[in-house]
């Protein structure tokens, strides 16, 4: 299983415990195939993810996920496969990502995890 970190930029990143529920225009997706197969479209891909945090946690992420749909929050966020350090490493950057309001989606299960929502998608090779 691929190792993620969440990147907000201005080296404001966190060790992810897990990424999953990859929903593009309403399609449910597996991340880790996406970065194999690549993602082109003439179309923007909007949809959202569910991260899960770790016990490494930066007070920048703590602040955006909880400003839940706040506009202003709005940013470009970079989910990084692997090692930051590496540049080798496949990065996917999130358009105009925010936390969603389905922030506590799975809260009961994991009250660690949150949504975020994008309006694109783009894998740096």
């Amino acid at each position: 299983m691929t190792t993620y970190h969440l990147d907000l930029g201005d080296n404001r990143a966190e060790t992810l415990d897990s990424v999953t529920k990859l929903t593009l225009v309403g399609s449910e997706l597996d991340l880790d195939n996406l970065l194999t197969t690549g993602v082109r479209a003439p179309v923007p891909l909007w949809g959202d993810v569910l991260l899960t945090r770790g016990d490494d946690r930066h007070e920048a992420t703590t602040t955006w996920v909880e400003d839940v749909e706040n506009t202003n929050t709005h940013q470009d966020v970079v989910l990084i496969a692997g090692d930051p350090a590496d540049p080798a490493s496949r990065r996917v950057r999130l358009a105009d990502a925010w936390a969603s309001t389905t922030y506590h989606l799975d809260e009961d299960d994991d009250p660690d995890a949150f949504v975020i929502s994008f309006k694109d998608i783009t894998i740096e090779k």
